[in-house]
């Protein structure tokens, strides 16, 4: 009887769940019937655009199955939401014009064929248009090809707007064949998963100027030694070449020992004189491809040449021209253009040309002392790419560059706010002969470099509001090889260059004259330098209102070989460096530079290095600076005529730094001033006996009449190397005449002449060990047996200056009694009579650290302790020191510092450092150990006596934990209030679905809808699926079944009604 009650009062769920799985069969039928009977058949597509077309969604998808062409004057429009699939390793070439019009709710998308594997890729979407041609695209898709766009002509244009490029193995957009690049405008696009550059502008050879690939024997199908010779135009590095050979003749049998030569030519006359045979590591081979690599980067210069020669070759079986692909590959990189290729002559066949680009350079010479370079013909092919813009793009998963540039000459490139981040080469790269580029408001990260540049000729890049981290080198430029008349101007401005590996800005060059402007930069924690500069001259530059900070080598490194000139250093703040904060040096002359305003703190060498190892005459200013806790202050070597005033150079002391050393400079040197160690420029107009009679050694006799000393000439005297001349500039130090003390000695003009050395005023110097050495030697020693009268010029000029003490510096003999800084006089002589009882400027002091420490604490305790009471008057204390016993703790930027107590004394100490780097003296503390007092426990324990056992401890039992509620049965589910609405929802749909089929098949109208009838079930289903889901599990398959079995009704009824099966 109660089993019948059971049953008798479920019958409602029972019925439920029946007419639930009904309507869920329906359901599921319904959409699946629909989506068989919209199903659009795929448009083929074999034959050309000869006229205005439009492909729209409705007659889509359109596969093309042959190569097709849109004719010029045609233009083929595509809608909105079409997809065209390309079958393998099809063309579409664009002679016309084409255009897609997606949306962003709707793109275009333009792909392998549907089901296609992977590897069957198509080719390329290829423009070839005319002047009025256009290749635009918007909104779409391009993806699963060999080269997504490829740009072969050079008129028209080429738009590619807020599309997604993305699955090729070459190139996303490539520039090749012609010789010159159209107008391309790609903004707010996507590229992604490109085996190599995502954009590629390379039309035709690049900057390549020469490559050629001859055999010998060249006779057919003979066993030949091949040799490869190519002149990259403009400098290229390189760790791997690759040919490809396109012939019937095999390279498989070649090997690392069958490489007889390979290295650079350095001046095109076929010998090689730097071998790279020792950097081969290894050499991989086909019948048709060959590739050695190397176990380095090495570089090939703009006038250099690469020769490869080896043997175990097969020549082709038929004569002929053969081309032979050549690629330069760096780091897995492309170096140069797609289009480079060898002509292959076999068997005496006459090559219409053995070049890629025309004439061999002309020889030219370049520079003083003149240098013999290569250099092209004005009128000889080139290669252009003009006017690219990439903007509001992002670039990722990149196996290239982001944006790769390589021709002749390259203008008005611009990348304005693009994301680059995961490319294997650098994020944006352009190699050209002559370069204008622009870059403004990039975000480049995790690149080989950021932004990298390389040309032989003249340059201009400008540099703006851009972000570059975690790549090697944030900005660089680099020019290989000499040229003549070669401009270079760099303009960085408001960027942010942190986290590099080597330099935030890098700049190489062999015969550029230079021109940098750095402005209101910041750039900090790279693992060099923060800008480096080496090259032949820096004529003009402005680095202004910088923070150059925690770089791991030099703040600021400018080298160059010639001349450093007319360069403004203000307002910057460099600090924190391992190296340098600012180092200007040049084999020969640094002139008219100023130093202002600067702030050169914390620097693990001198805040200020200005040197020369030639002394001349610099006009070098060095003014209202702050040049703290640096472990030198100023290095001015070779610089006469420098002013030094109105700085402070005080507690250059940095103990805590590891020191970069300086020969024969002590650490803790405020100001060290010395000659240039190598020779002196001389100018003997106004000599009253020439140069040339004060010599006595015939061999540096000859030297001087071989360099002509004369009238409008100076003499560059050197001990390190040949003598030579310049013209007369205002570098030269003026000779007057012969003495009567030194009869083979020189004598320049006096003190307040043009030759006065260094002159040091008003400034304070203190904090320091030294504050002033003089270490002013005689100006030329050798290559003349003459010694040049120095006494005038040696005097070092440092009245008015604030050395730390009322009662001024302390010097051995002139002033024993002064208590400020010392002054030394190695060499040379110094005048800082009077100097100042009172700093010009508020005196900085040290900080004072303090610890706040307990004077005990009990053996295994934890000590904490505190510098927050440390003080100091200029800036915020910034850094905390601590020392326990002896041993230094890590540097912290907190004043708290905890340790466990030992059984033993501890003496804790404290260093503090401010804003400036300035360092406080040292303070410590003793902490005694305390008396050990027992900790009480909860409950106290029993020691049991000996030879007895301890009394067993009760174990507790924990509280047991009630039962779970057991679950929910499913006709428990089934009469819950979710599970109940979603019952009544789903038998209102069946009953109106049922009583609806019946109305159509006797051809009635149904009183309601299909749409709603469904929507009806739907909401069921979804109640019980939510209920489910929350907590009451059988609805959830409750749910999942009715659905599967509304969608089988549906289609059941979908049959009934549209073939009859009812009558």
């Amino acid at each position: 009887m109660t089993q019948l009650t059971r049953v008798t009062e479920g019958w409602p769920q029972t019925v439920v769940v029946a007419l639930v799985g009904a309507i869920v069969v329906l359901s599921v039928s319904a959409p699946a019937a629909a989506a068989t009977a919209t199903d659009t058949d795929v448009t083929f597509v074999e034959s050309g655009i000869t006229s205005d077309t439009t492909w729209t969604a409705a007659d889509g998808p359109y596969r093309i199955i042959q190569d097709i062409e849109v004719a010029p004057g045609a233009t083929l429009t595509v809608e909105p939401g079409t997809e065209v699939e390309l079958a393998e390793d099809i063309t579409v070439t664009v002679s016309g014009s084409f255009r897609t019009n997606g949306t962003a709710a709707r793109p275009v998308s333009i792909t392998r064929s549907d089901g296609a594997d992977a590897d069957r890729r198509w080719a390329s979407l290829r423009y070839n248009g005319t002047a009025d041609s256009s290749l635009r695209l918007t909104h779409t898709t391009l993806e699963g090809g060999t080269t997504g766009l490829s740009v072969v002509s050079s008129a028209g244009t080429v738009e590619v707007v807020d599309s997604t490029v993305r699955d090729f193995t070459t190139a996303g957009l490539a520039v090749e064949e012609t010789t010159a690049a159209p107008r391309i405008s790609v903004s707010g696009s996507t590229f992604r998963d490109i085996a190599d550059h995502a954009i590629q502008a390379t039309p035709g050879t690049g900057t390549t100027d020469r490559v050629s690939l001859t055999a010998a024997p060249d006779t057919r199908d003979a066993d030949a030694d091949h040799t490869l010779e190519l002149q990259p135009g403009t400098g290229v590095s390189m760790d791997s070449i690759r040919l490809q050979y396109r012939s019937d003749g095999s390279v498989a049998s070649v090997d690392a020992g069958s490489i007889e030569r390979i290295g650079l030519d350095r001046n095109r006359n076929g010998s090689i004189e730097r071998p790279f045979d020792g950097s081969v590591a290894s050499v991989s081979s086909t019948d048709s491809r060959l590739e050695i690599s190397l176990s380095e980067s090495v570089e090939i210069p703009s006038d250099g040449q690469l020769i490869v020669e080896y043997d175990d070759a097969v020549n082709p079986t038929t004569r002929g021209i053969y081309p032979v692909g050549v690629q330069l590959r760096d780091a897995g990189v492309s170096q140069l253009a797609a289009g480079v290729e060898a002509t292959f002559v076999v068997d005496g066949v006459t090559s219409p040309t053995d070049v890629a680009r025309g004439p061999e350079p002309r020889v030219v010479a370049v520079g003083d002392p003149p240098t013999v370079v290569y250099r092209r013909d004005a009128d000889q092919p080139s290669t252009r790419v003009r006017g690219l813009s990439v903007l509001d793009s992002t670039f990722r998963e990149v196996d290239g560059a982001g944006v790769f540039v390589a021709a002749d000459r390259v203008r008005r490139v611009q990348a304005l706010r693009n994301r680059i981040d995961g490319v294997a080469g650098s994020g944006v790269e352009v190699r050209a002969e002559r370069t204008e580029s622009f870059f403004r408001n990039n975000q480049i990260t995790d690149a080989r470099d950021g932004i990298r540049i390389t040309t032989s000729d003249d340059v201009s890049v400008t540099a703006t509001r851009n972000r570059i981290r975690d790549t090697r080198t944030g900005i660089r430029l680099r020019q290989l090889g000499a040229e003549s008349l070669a401009d270079g101007a760099i303009t960085l401005r408001r960027n942010t260059l942190t986290d590099n590996a080597a330099h935030g800005v890098g700049i190489e060059t062999d015969s550029l004259d230079l021109a940098v402007d750095a402005t209101n930069n910041t750039i900090g924690d790279n693992g060099r330098r923060g800008i480096s500069v080496s090259g032949w001259r820096v004529q003009r530059g402005t680095l202004r209102d910088n923070a150059i900070v925690g770089n791991a080598d030099d703040g600021v490194s400018i080298r160059t070989n010639a001349v450093t000139r007319d360069l403004d250093v203000d307002g910057n703040t460099i600090t924190d460096s391992g190296g340098h904060g600012v180092e200007l040096r040049s084999d020969l002359v640094v002139h008219a530079t100023t130093l202002t305003d600067n702030r050169l703190t914390n620097n693990a060498g001198a805040g200020l290095v200005v040197a020369s190892p030639i002394t001349h005459r610099s006009n070098l200013s060095v003014a209202d600076n702050v040049v703290a806790a640096n472990t030198y202050g100023m290095l001015l070597r070779g610089v006469m005529g420098t002013t030094v005033r109105d700085n402070d150079i005080v507690f250059n002391t940095n103990r805590f730094a590891d020191p970069v050393g300086v020969s024969g400079v002590d650490p803790g040197t405020g100001i060290h001033l010395a000659e240039g160690e190598a020779g002196v420029i001389l100018d003997q107009a106004d000599s009253e006996i020439p140069l040339s009679e004060l010599v006595s050694d015939p061999a540096v006799d000859d030297q001087l009449e071989a360099v002509r000393v004369g009238d409008g000439v100076v003499a560059v005297l050197r001990t390190d190397g040949p003598a030579s001349t310049r013209s007369v500039d205002a570098t030269a130090v003026t000779i007057r005449g012969v003495t009567a003390d030194i009869p083979t000695g020189i004598q320049v003009p006096k003190t307040g002449s043009t030759n006065s050395t260094y002159r040091v005023s008003g400034n304070g110097i203190y904090g320091q060990d030294r504050g002033l050495t003089v270490d002013v030697g005689s100006l030329a020693t050798t290559n003349t047996t003459a010694r040049i009268l120095t006494e005038p010029t040696r005097t070092v000029h440092a009245e008015s200056n604030y050395w730390g003490d009322p009662s001024g510096p302390y010097h051995s003999s002139i002033l024993p009694e002064g208590e400020g800084n010392p002054v030394v006089t190695e060499q040379g002589w110094v005048d800082f009579v009077p100097f100042r009882d009172t700093p010009t400027t508020p005196e900085y002091t040290r900080p004072t650290a303090a610890i706040d420490a307990p004077t005990d604490a009990q053996p295994g305790a934890e000590v904490r302790l505190s510098g927050t009471d440390s003080t100091t008057d200029q800036g915020s204390v910034v850094r905390y020191r601590y020392r326990r016993d002896g041993t230094a703790q890590p540097v912290t930027d907190r004043p708290a510092y905890s340790f466990e107590m030992p059984a033993q004394r501890v003496e804790v100490g404290l260093v503090v450092e401010n804003s400036f780097g300035i360092e406080s003296t040292s303070t410590s503390v003793t902490i005694e150990p305390g008396t050990a007092t027992a900790t009480p426990s909860a409950t106290p324990t029993a020691t049991p006596a000996a030879g007895t056992e301890a009394p067993a401890t009760p174990a507790t039992t924990p509280p047991s934990t009630p039962p779970a509620d057991s679950d929910p049965t499913l006709l428990g589910s089934l009469g819950s209030i979710p599970g109940l609405l979603g019952g009544i929802l789903y038998l209102l749909a069946l009953l109106f679905g049922v009583y609806g089929m019946a109305l159509t098949v006797t051809g009635r109208t149904p009183p309601v809808g299909g749409l709603r009838i469904q929507g009806l079930a739907g909401l069921g289903i979804l109640i019980w699926i939510v209920a489910g889901v929350l907590g009451s599990g059988p609805l959830l398959t409750v749910g999942l079944s009715a659905a599967v079995a509304w969608g089988v009704l549906t289609g059941a009824a979908y049959v009934v009604a549209t073939r009859g099966l009812l009558g």
